[in-house]
């Protein structure tokens, strides 16, 4: 959705108001940004901005000045002080900068020597019962042949103390990682964004790179800013993007989709690995073992444990430990219908820049996240992107284990290109099948995929298993297990 632009013809604007000198009006029209809010795979319209308070708006001039400023004047006291705070403070910063010092060269100013002009505007939101968001759109237009300078600032208040809260306070462990994930995928996939991203969009968009430390909350997620020639041509404007709160669960505190409380009686009793599914293996027989990342995403993952189940069929799926706090139950089934579970990290970090430290930190979150779920820890980790390089072999406790065969869902996300790449592979006996459980294409594939498996006379088996029937070996902590060792 494109906002109007932000600027406004002076002379329209004196023509209109029939004053010189200082004026003020009580109605400014709204400036629109560039936005792009967006489920996970198409764009939604979801920006509900909310009227919250009343609005206050004032224009004037005072050449070579000029101010359209537009902000909500709150009942609150406290939030509506820090409100009219910033704006002032905004306008001081403006003048002591662009205004002229010399009093006799102003006087001989009029109101067409206005060419700096500085705009303000906002949108509002009300994100829970105790906590809204304001976020102001500041516009600088410095004269003819000068970029404009373009900022966002973005306040969120907690309506019964009228205290500000900052993003430090809301995002948790793991927030970063999620959100530089998700706006990676999204913007390689879909237009205009994935032809015209600068650069290495990896380094750009990584969760250490500054992007995601600002952001704003409405009642359906977060919404990200990048501005002007950041990350993309200016032809764009400033892009917005919106991560459903579904996508960040558990990673917030106090609004989104909060991790369920773990219950003490469910954990106490745990879950054995296979003791509900009755499976002879054939070692003498072909055996493929698929494995599914990134999960658990119950609508899609549940998919795939009734693919399996209803063939008698077993998977191996390295679950984010972030999700597995947000999605215990379907881990529960996981573990139940015999198939194996591994760690996938707790937040999909890149292992590759952690230090010794960061690397056990995530290993015992994970590790807390299994146990409170399904009563166990994981044994076998499967690095994030692949990545494992000596240093983290050499800190990492558990068996670390990548796959033979990519069948690149992720990015083609069309089962008929999944299953081509499948038979493309030829003889997949001993092979280790790489999946992802959070898209629907791939469930898809899944229904189709396994029967065909089956019916090409495939044994479907764990990681352990394939480890153990072919190689007759256990995985062991503190090694690697991919391409070399599946074939």
């Amino acid at each position: 959705m494109k906002r109007r632009k932000w600027r406004i013809c002076l002379l329209a604007l004196v023509a209109a108001l029939g004053i010189s000198g200082c004026a003020q009006a009580s109605t400014v029209a709204a400036a629109e940004p560039l936005m792009l809010q967006t489920g996970l795979l198409q764009p939604v319209e979801t920006n509900r901005a909310q009227l919250i308070g009343e609005k206050e708006s004032i224009i004037e001039y005072d050449a070579p000045l000029a101010y359209v400023l537009t902000y909500p004047q709150m009942s609150n006291e406290a939030i509506n002080k820090q409100i009219v705070d910033f704006v002032q403070g905004l306008r001081t910063d403006f003048t002591q900068k662009y205004d002229i010092k010399d009093e006799k060269a102003k006087a001989r100013l009029t109101q067409k020597d206005c060419d700096k002009i500085l705009y303000l505007d906002y949108d509002s939101y009300i994100v829970s019962e105790d906590k809204i968001c304001i976020v102001f759109y500041e516009t600088q237009e410095l004269g003819q042949g000068v970029l404009p300078v373009e900022r966002v600032h973005i306040f969120h208040f907690d309506t019964n103390t009228g205290q500000r809260i900052t993003e430090n306070d809301l995002r948790k462990e793991g927030f970063l990682e999620a959100a530089s994930k998700y706006a990676i995928q999204f913007f390689t996939e879909h237009e205009p964004y994935k032809d015209k991203i600068f650069g290495d969009y990896h380094i750009t968009l990584a969760p250490e790179g500054g992007r995601f430390d600002r952001f704003a909350l409405n009642s359906e997620g977060v919404i990200f800013y990048f501005d002007r020639y950041d990350i993309f041509p200016g032809s764009l404007g400033r892009v917005e993007l919106l991560i459903p709160y579904s996508e960040l669960a558990g990673l917030l505190n106090g609004v989104g989709v909060e991790a369920p409380p773990v219950v003490e009686e469910e954990v106490a009793q745990p879950i054995t690995p296979g003791e509900k599914v009755e499976r002879e293996i054939d070692p003498e027989k072909p055996m493929v073992a698929l494995t599914f990342d990134d999960g658990p995403r119950p609508v899609y993952t549940e998919r795939i444990l009734d693919a399996l189940e209803k063939n008698n069929a077993v998977a191996t799926f390295f679950d984010v430990g972030r999700l597995v706090e947000a999605y215990p139950q379907t881990v529960k089934r996981e573990v139940a219908l015999g198939c194996e579970v591994g760690s996938h990290s707790y937040s999909h970090k890149n292992f590759n820049v952690l230090s010794a430290e960061a690397i056990a930190d995530d290993v015992k979150l994970t590790a807390e996240a299994f146990q409170n779920a399904v009563g166990f820890e994981p044994t076998i980790f499967r690095p994030p992107y692949g990545n494992c390089n000596d240093f983290v072999k050499a800190h990492m406790p558990l068996a670390m284990v990548t796959w033979s065969v990519d069948t690149l869902d992720w990015k083609s996300k069309d089962p008929d290109a999944i299953m081509r790449v499948i038979r493309s592979e030829g003889d997949l006996d001993g092979k280790v099948i790489l999946m992802h459980g959070i898209y629907e294409t791939s469930a898809e594939a899944t229904e189709r995929l396994v029967p065909y498996l089956l019916k090409q006379g495939y044994q479907l088996v764990t990681v352990s298993e394939l480890a153990q029937y072919k190689h007759g070996a256990q995985l062991e902590g503190g090694k690697i297990y991919g391409y070399a060792y599946f074939q």
